[in-house]
């Protein structure tokens, strides 16, 4: 009786583990990567990616530029967001105040692009990410396997 109770409860934790813990902000995917161009030459262009991983693959992350979600990223996918010019902050809507997660401050310019990269963080009881810097060159060399997303 106690095997089948701790069967139970080994497969109701892989489940949890599995399907997530949050809600996350619908997206559709909308094509791929086509390069690291700006649409709007009086701001800047931010693409954050996530690889494509088993770890962590049916986790979706909402991404907050300057507190506002701009996008979110399902296992394998990108996003980009025009940015006004100066400091933006980039961070997973996680529990960044709780030490759970960090993101990025970056100094943006008028038609430039910036790449940031979301990688995960474990812990027990939810789920963290970080937000990085990368430079356009491995961005572009990762971003190109990835599915392009937008929010519905």
């Amino acid at each position: 009786m106690n095997f089948n109770l701790i069967k139970i409860f080994a497969i109701s934790l892989a489940a949890v583990g599995l399907i997530g813990c949050t809600i996350s902000t619908p997206v559709v995917k909308s094509g791929g990567f086509e390069s690291l161009s700006n649409t709007d030459p009086s701001k800047g262009e931010i693409f954050v990616y996530r690889d494509k991983n088993f770890a962590g693959a049916a986790n979706q992350y909402d991404v907050m530029v300057n507190g506002v979600i701009a996008g979110s990223l399902p296992n394998g996918s990108f996003f980009n967001v025009a940015a006004d010019p100066g400091e933006n902050k980039v961070e997973p809507k996680t529990f960044t105040n709780y030490n759970f997660g960090k993101g990025s401050v970056i100094s943006v310019e008028k038609g430039k692009p910036y790449c940031l990269k979301l990688t995960l963080n474990f812990c027990m009881q939810c789920k963290s990410a970080d937000i990085n810097v990368v430079d356009t060159i491995q961005c572009e060399n990762e971003i190109k396997s990835l599915n392009k997303v937008e929010l519905k």
